[in-house]
């Protein structure tokens, strides 16, 4: 659906299923046409954050934090006639104060989950059409301004470069296949964008586990297909033959025996015996407090008759 796809082996992903539907309907039914993007996405962050501080005084005028934000950063006063309309297209303002959105988003950023507070704000800025039409257009992320280009022609817009610019900036910062998967610094809302990266950092570990098993495949002619938030297709590169499947579940908030058995069984609902030549289930495991945290992986790699190897593997320093 859309730029997601769902596995459905349980009650709960159907229901999980249901609701994703649901709310992509009333999406579409609420969609804003009105486009003003004005404002680097940087400056937008700056603003919600402020926003939400001047919230705990319980002020939530958009001009006050506008216009303290252009005094502190010996910025011109004018700048305040692009912001305002930038942030009413986006859904983050309404009638002059900010909307409960903003105030949230900026108290994620305040708090230093910025992954968490782009998610929030991908939501709000997929209510937009032009923006949504622009991310759906687009390829990949280095055809973000070629889309945006060409969406806004469609619309009747003739638009100046650094509106092209920062649309296609702003969207790059929304959407999670455009991030930088840097797992050094990981978070639940980064873990589950990067399930490329995981698989490709699994490649020494998984040769390991394949000798021991007796399975002769080398990782390095493997390639993964259509990889999604849960599942990827395991193929020869030499043949296009399938010959695994990768299951990816989690993240999990700390190595709870208890939590890990549970997932690995609901894992095990997609396993076939003699399906696949190999299955590899993945559970990133998140550890530690602050905004950083540590990933390891449990990888549990399984041959065709059901033998299995499984060990935990630490990702960065």
């Amino acid at each position: 659906m859309g730029d997601r796809r769902f596995e459905v082996s349980s009650l709960e992903d159907l229901e999980r299923l249901c609701r994703a539907l649901r709310d992509e309907i009333l999406s579409r039914r609420q969609c804003r046409g009105s486009w003003y993007i004005r404002v680097p996405p940087g400056r937008i962050e700056e603003i919600l954050e402020r926003a939400y501080l001047r919230s705990l005084r319980g002020e939530l005028g958009v001009s006050g934090a506008v216009a303290e934000l252009l005094s502190e950063s010996g910025l011109s006063k004018s700048l305040a006639r692009v912001i305002t309309p930038t942030l009413s297209s986006l859904g983050l303002a309404s009638m002059g104060v900010f909307t409960k959105e903003a105030v949230e988003i900026g108290r994620l950023l305040h708090e230093g989950r910025a992954d968490a507070a782009r998610l929030r704000l991908r939501e709000l800025a997929r209510n937009n059409c032009v923006l949504r039409e622009i991310a759906e257009l687009a390829r990949d992320c280095s055809d973000l301004e070629r889309a945006a280009a060409e969406v806004l022609a469609s619309y009747g817009r003739t638009p100046r470069r650094d509106e092209v610019r920062y649309t296609a900036e702003l969207i790059r910062m929304l959407e999670p296949r455009c991030w930088h998967c840097d797992l050094k610094c990981a978070s639940p809302e980064r873990v589950r964008a990067c399930a490329g990266e995981i698989l490709r950092l699994l490649a020494p570990h998984l040769r390991e586990a394949l000798e021991k098993l007796d399975v002769p495949i080398a990782p390095e002619r493997l390639k993964y297909v259509g990889v999604g938030e849960s599942t990827a297709l395991i193929v020869a590169r030499d043949t296009g033959r399938p010959v695994g499947l990768a299951i990816i579940g989690g993240p999990l908030e700390g190595a709870d025996p208890h939590r890990l058995r549970e997932l690995l069984a609901r894992m095990e609902r997609l396993m076939t015996e003699g399906a696949y030549d190999i299955y590899v289930k993945v559970v990133p495991v998140l550890e530690g407090g602050g905004v950083c945290r540590q990933l390891k992986l449990f990888i549990e790699v399984v041959r065709s008759d059901l033998e299995r190897l499984s060990k935990f593997v630490r990702i960065g320093p």
